[in-house]
């Protein structure tokens, strides 16, 4: 039983090591080649975990051979055009300028059904709206709407704009969080004073903090479960 656990534990610290070699483009938006080795790498796995006779070099070298042929055609794919078209497919235009195109439909074997799906989860309410429609080689519909359906930027409403930045996560369940703190260009000193200016005295009772780069803060409390009220309450304003 304790081998069955070693050789467990030491197939999933290679595997975990050999996915990452692959690079997170991989794991978040598997091709048609990808899919292909993760199939046979499932397959490959299962039986020296179950079996002792199975020496374990004989899943590590297939799994290390598979997954450098998969990073050797995907720089390939990135350098020759040829190979990249036998990898993977090319972007498929479905709509143009908001014409449905009949025949990339049938090719790709996308019903209009889908194509209205896709289209709402945009955010659009029908076809009439969308300019263009492109089938990304990934899977995804990538959708550009009419330019009476843009929404309005801040340049052409001539409004005043100051670039925020991201909202750095101070305070996460009570803890303070040293590198966002760091992140935010802050102390945990200026924290704990914003905090006790905005009326909290423990660091206990913040579910979340987040700050950005205008010093804007956003602070939500933890619920009180002992008495069973709702003390979430939303603040927004500027730090001090």
């Amino acid at each position: 039983m304790s081998t069955i656990l070693i050789r467990t534990i030491i197939v999933y610290v290679f595997l975990m090591t050999a996915l990452k070699m692959m690079g997170k483009r991989q794991i978040g938006e598997i091709q048609v080649s990808e899919f292909v080795i993760t199939l046979l790498i499932a397959e490959l796995v299962a039986y020296p975990v179950m079996d002792n006779d199975i020496p374990l070099a004989y899943i590590l070298i297939p799994i290390i051979t598979l997954i450098a042929a998969e990073v050797i055609t995907s720089y390939l794919g990135t350098k020759n055009k040829t190979m990249k078209a036998v990898l993977g497919p090319a972007p498929s235009i479905l709509i143009e300028k908001g014409e449905i195109k009949q025949e990339n439909m049938k090719n790709m074997r996308f019903t209009i059904n889908e194509l209205i799906s896709e289209i709402r989860l945009k955010g659009y309410s029908d076809l009439t709206e969308v300019d263009y429609a492109i089938l990304e080689s990934n899977g995804k519909l990538s959708v550009i709407p009419k330019p009476e359906y843009k929404n309005a930027t801040v340049q052409q409403l001539n409004l005043p704009y100051v670039n925020s930045g991201i909202a750095h996560p101070v305070i996460i369940n009570g803890e303070l969080n040293t590198q966002s703190i760091a992140e935010a260009g802050k102390t945990s000193e200026w924290v704990l004073k914003t905090l006790s200016s905005e009326g909290f005295n423990s660091l206990g009772d913040i579910f979340l903090m987040l700050v950005d780069n205008t010093d804007k803060v956003f602070i939500q409390p933890i619920i009180n479960k002992n008495t069973g009220t709702n003390l979430i309450n939303i603040r927004q304003g500027e730090g001090k």
